[in-house]
């Protein structure tokens, strides 16, 4: 082996072995489904609360990975006295778990706080079990056929919990009626090249919203 086929050997094999790194709260994913952009947001907001906590990386899940623009260059995270930069900073709001903790990561330009502020926390439910594996799968498959694309293209952007107010999960159907019923389940956002798509589930169906995204 040439020392040049030693050295792409290395790379590859420390990339790998950073993918391993990252680990998914069981239906959330895996490190195989990131982009690389999404990678690197993971690996810096698993760093940024294994040194704020002072614990292994190896005991922090990823729940979500969720792109959002803020609003100055606090990144969401502002400290009492301080002045910031009145600009839209493109960024990433990850969520995170460790010993059965919720923790809050915002992220921009691959820097990346833990944000203890209780706002940071909105709509998130601690006890909330991401248990959406199925969903997922199916949400995949149904893009990928409307795409005519392979699903391993497909991947998952973010997930989050939501309460509608019946079946109809947010895109109802004009042609049905549905009783006024509260119906928890998960928006998932699902990303094929530049483009985003949005799916709405319960425990037993998993809809485009709007249905008619792919077409």
């Amino acid at each position: 082996m040439t020392r040049l086929s030693i050295s792409i050997a290395a790379v590859l094999a420390t990339f790998a072995a950073g993918a391993q790194d990252i680990s998914f709260v069981p239906g959330q994913g895996s490190a195989a489904t990131l982009t690389d952009a999404d990678r690197r947001v993971a690996v810096a907001a698993i760093d940024a609360l294994a040194a704020d906590l002072q614990i292994p990386k190896e005991k922090i899940l990823v729940d979500t990975i969720r792109a959002v623009d803020w609003s100055n260059s606090s990144i969401g995270c502002p400290k009492p006295g301080v002045a910031y930069l009145e600009v839209i900073t493109p960024g990433h709001k990850v969520t995170l778990r460790a010993d059965g903790q919720v923790y809050v990561v915002h992220e921009a330009n691959e820097r990346a706080i833990v944000c203890h502020d209780t706002k940071a926390f909105a709509g998130i439910d601690p006890k909330m079990q991401f248990v959406f594996g199925k969903q997922m799968v199916v949400a995949q498959q149904d893009l990928a056929g409307r795409l005519h694309v392979a699903t391993k293209d497909i991947k998952l952007v973010s997930a989050e919990q939501q309460t509608w107010d019946d079946a109809g999960l947010g895109c109802p159907d004009p042609a049905v009626t549905y009783a006024p019923s509260k119906v928890t389940g998960w928006v998932m956002t699902l990303r094929h090249g530049t483009r985003d798509f949005t799916y709405h589930t319960d425990l037993e169906r998993t809809i485009p919203c709007p249905a008619t995204l792919a077409q």
